[in-house]
């Protein structure tokens, strides 16, 4: 089945289309490398074909412009090379210049129009094989849409539809098990849905179909039913698993009301099918750019690189450059704040003084001169000597060998000058305990943790933050670190992870060392 196309002009992808899943961002970005000669210099006028992993691509030059087909394996070129013409075909006539396609106009909305039913044209095949009376014809009725075909005398064919996508799918009509025919049948199909029957089966007959898809349809994806899951016990399911050597086949009941939805959901995984996007999507594009025009960019960052995951996922290619193309913008914003900000701060670390001017006029001394210093000299100055204090205690002539400071002699001289009302004590008053305001208490980061982690305990999760900023060569203070991740909380409005946390440090580490 045809999955996606992706156009290119000079060595850019200035267009990308989805049918369903195939090459990643990254898967993407590696086969560009695997055809980068056809990129330099295109060979218009031949058709390549080139396995990659578990698609293959069929890529064709048109003037300087590649066009480039991802498929299944079981395409052929005969069959791709008409739609690979017509897309071309198509192209050359909506747009006179190629990157004239990268503006949102309405010939780019014709384009996307027109590719649309190009899918249905490689008429991808599903086939229906099993044992007899395993209810294979009764599945095909209940998933058909429109009329039936008849191709000639051992099958019918009918329209399956899902999600927006096109099959072509058979039923055999022979009630033979070993008839010829059944390889006819199953070559050259993308799906291929083995039917048996849970209440009535033999061993020999399922290996049998098992051995025709591994020989016909070795390229074709396989999906393994048993039908009338109602006519079996519990009890016996695990024994019939046993025999059939089986544990990858999905149990159903045909004439459950809901069977139809469960098995085109058991065909769209099967086929790997795009799935939409999740719906708060939108809201969180929204939260982003909310982040980035209040001026919040590092959080902001952090927002549009879990876009870029989410839409990575789900091989939304168109979102995943927008998303990106925001992540550059918004680092060279921030690159830009930093330098200001250095300018600034360089500025009044080495600031030059001005001018330095008087408001009044400055009032000089003269010097003085030798008639001044005979006058001062003249003049003597009266000093008052200071009060000359009694001595409590007579001086009495010591001796230097005596080492004793006071004597019984001393004591009682100063007893006979000292009274209860000469000594005072004054109490010094304690002094009230200073006690500092209790810092604001941060918001309790919510982060997802394993049994492990909670068996180690509680963790700061601000000073892991800090250290990952620290072992990345930066440095913030723990104040700012459980601020950040306070308005990360906030932004996200979910729980806070360890991923959450690396990306962080990251964003904030890169848009350090880049200035």
């Amino acid at each position: 089945m045809l999955r996606q196309i992706h156009i290119f002009h000079k060595n850019a992808c200035i267009f990308n289309h989805s049918y369903a899943m195939g090459l990643g961002d990254e898967e993407l970005t590696n086969v560009t490398k695997i055809i980068q000669s056809h990129l330099d210099l295109p060979m218009p006028g031949k058709t390549f074909q080139r396995s990659v992993t578990n698609y293959q691509i069929f890529h064709r030059s048109s003037k300087n412009v590649l066009f480039m087909f991802v498929t299944d394996l079981v395409d052929q070129l005969n069959r791709m090379e008409p739609i690979i013409l017509k897309t071309i075909e198509k192209f050359d006539e909506l747009f006179q210049l190629p990157n004239e396609i990268l503006e949102s106009t309405s010939q780019k909305e014709n384009f996307v129009e027109y590719l649309k039913p190009l899918q249905h044209e490689l008429h991808s095949k599903l086939v229906i094989i099993g044992p007899t009376n395993a209810g294979k014809t009764e599945l095909f009725y209940l998933l058909k849409k429109g009329e039936t075909k008849e191709i000639m005398n051992f099958a019918v064919s009918s329209n399956y539809s899902i999600e927006n996508l096109n099959f072509d799918m058979w039923d055999f009509q022979l009630k033979d098990n070993f008839s010829l025919l059944w390889s006819k049948f199953i070559s050259g199909s993308d799906l291929i849905i083995l039917l048996f029957d849970l209440s009535n089966y033999h061993i020999r007959v399922i290996d049998h179909f098992k051995t025709l898809q591994k020989q016909e349809g070795k390229l074709s994806k396989l999906v393994i039913i048993g039908n009338k899951r109602d006519l079996v016990e519990d009890s016996d399911l695990k024994l019939i698993k046993n025999e059939l050597d089986m544990d990858d086949f999905f149990e159903l009941s045909l004439v459950d009301q809901e069977v139809k939805q469960r098995i085109n959901s058991i065909i769209s995984k099967s086929l790997n099918l795009k799935e939409t996007l999740p719906k708060d999507f939108p809201e969180m594009m929204n939260q982003a750019e909310r982040l980035e025009l209040e001026g919040n960019f590092v959080l902001s960052i952090v927002k549009y690189k879990e876009l870029i995951k989410i839409s990575s996922h789900y091989q939304d290619l168109d979102y995943i450059q927008t998303f990106k193309n925001k992540v550059v913008e918004i680092q060279s914003k921030i690159e830009e704040q930093n330098k200001l900000r250095k300018i600034r701060e360089s500025k009044r670390k080495f600031k030059v003084p001005g001018k330095i001017e008087f408001s009044e006029k400055p009032m000089v001394k003269s010097l003085p001169t030798s008639q001044l210093r005979n006058k001062s000299n003249s003049i003597t100055p009266q000093i008052t000597p200071p009060p000359k204090r009694e001595n409590i205690i007579s001086s009495e002539t010591s001796k230097i060998e005596d080492l004793t400071l006071f004597t019984k002699e001393d004591k009682e001289k100063i007893s006979q000058y000292l009274t209860p009302d000469d000594i005072k004590i004054k109490i010094k008053p304690k002094e009230k305990e200073f006690k500092p305001d209790k810092p604001k208490e941060y918001t309790n980061f919510i982060i997802e943790k394993s049994k492990d982690d909670e068996a180690i305990g509680k963790i700061d999760y601000p000073l892991e933050l800090q250290k990952l900023i620290e072992q990345k060569g930066s440095s913030l203070s723990i104040n700012l670190c459980k601020q950040l991740l306070t308005d990360l909380q906030t932004a996200l409005s979910r729980s806070i992870t360890n991923e959450d946390l690396e990306m962080v440090a990251t964003v904030f580490v890169e848009n350090e060392l880049k200035i």
